[in-house]
């Protein structure tokens, strides 16, 4: 496939759509050094607030599902290495992501798959209430598990309840349990996670080891791009005018480049629209649940078309006045 010309699978005869719904699952404060390469020298009073957000996906046969679970509740319950350092975070969480779904109707123990996009501790969230979950990660993090909290007293990362099953994503042909796509969009390798189109896993690495995108399909010919922390803030892909930091990326040449992807297709993608886990330019202009996107998504992709199809109309009258002045005034005044 021509880079130039990146797609997606296109819609079977028998589509079928999933429902997704936006969940905000605290906010926190993000340190502009963290985020923006030309602000490293900055101090940490210089900054933003920013949602944490979460997503719920309704499959008709898969059922529910979690696409990360954002901050803890008050942000109490992380291991003691994690929770000296939040205070600079400045966390706001009175309802974490069960506490939501449960005043909106939902029992968390009718999820039936959580995906993390990776393991920072501001996406896993208090996978318990959710009992009958299978977990999802990416395979790159397998290894975070082996010096989990509790197991060691001095650990970042927080050990799943022991009873629940996890799926490990391999993007490698040899060891994946998935046909590998490739490529997807402008992303290099993907899954299709339900082998229906519906819902694809999409390598996003850099951030950290493991780190996960999702691509759903909401719409005929529409989509969401569940970017999680591919960058933190819209300027590292629309328009991609700022370099994200070298302060938050594990492997920062890798995170670029899956930046660089991002922005390709925003950019050249007209029927997918793009959100990160901590957009605030998103925080009250998408709706939230109980809303679903799917409606919002297809207007925003209208909206992009209109708008790319401005510049061409306004440059084709622009030729003509100038190169044909007198014919166009007599024509029309």
């Amino acid at each position: 496939m021509s880079e130039s010309m990146p797609q997606f699978p296109p819609d079977t005869s028998q589509q079928t759509y999933l429902a997704v719904q936006a969940i905000v699952a605290g906010r926190l404060y993000l340190r502009d050094k963290r985020v923006f390469q030309d602000s490293i020298h900055l101090p940490d009073s210089s900054g933003f607030r920013a949602p944490d957000f979460c997503f719920l996906i309704a499959h008709p046969t898969k059922g529910r599902i979690l696409f990360d679970l954002g901050i803890r509740k008050n942000g109490k319950g992380y291991p003691p290495a994690v929770e000296k350092l939040l205070g600079i975070f400045e966390l706001e969480c009175e309802d974490d992501v069960a506490d939501t779904l449960k005043k909106g109707g939902i029992d968390p123990t009718t999820i039936n798959t959580i995906i993390y996009s990776h393991l920072h501790w501001d996406h896993v969230g208090d996978p318990t209430p959710f009992t009958n979950a299978q977990m999802i990660i990416g395979a790159d993090a397998q290894p975070l598990w082996l010096e989990a909290y509790p197991s060691n007293p001095n650990g970042r990362y927080q050990e799943l309840p022991a009873d629940r099953p996890i799926t490990y994503i391999s993007f490698d042909p040899y060891t994946s349990t998935h046909p590998i796509i490739s490529p997807i969009g402008t992303f290099e390798k993907a899954i299709d996670l339900f082998a229906d189109r519906t819902l694809y896993l999409v390598s996003a690495p850099g951030h950290m080891p493991g780190h996960l995108a999702a691509l759903v399909r909401v719409a005929p010919n529409s989509f969401i791009f569940l970017a999680g922390d591919t960058c933190h803030d819209r300027q590292c892909y629309d328009p991609g005018e700022r370099l994200i930091s070298q302060e938050n990326y594990m492997d920062l040449e890798t995170a670029r480049d899956t930046v660089t992807k991002l922005m390709r297709m925003n950019r050249e993608m007209d029927e997918v629209i793009v959100v990160l886990a901590h957009e605030k330019e998103r925080d009250g202009t998408m709706p939230v649940f109980p809303e679903e996107l799917g409606t919002w998504v297809v207007n925003e992709i209208r909206k992009r078309k209109a708008s790319r199809s401005l510049p061409t109309i306004v440059s084709t009258a622009s030729l003509i006045l100038t190169n044909y002045p007198l014919v166009f005034q007599e024509r029309y005044s």
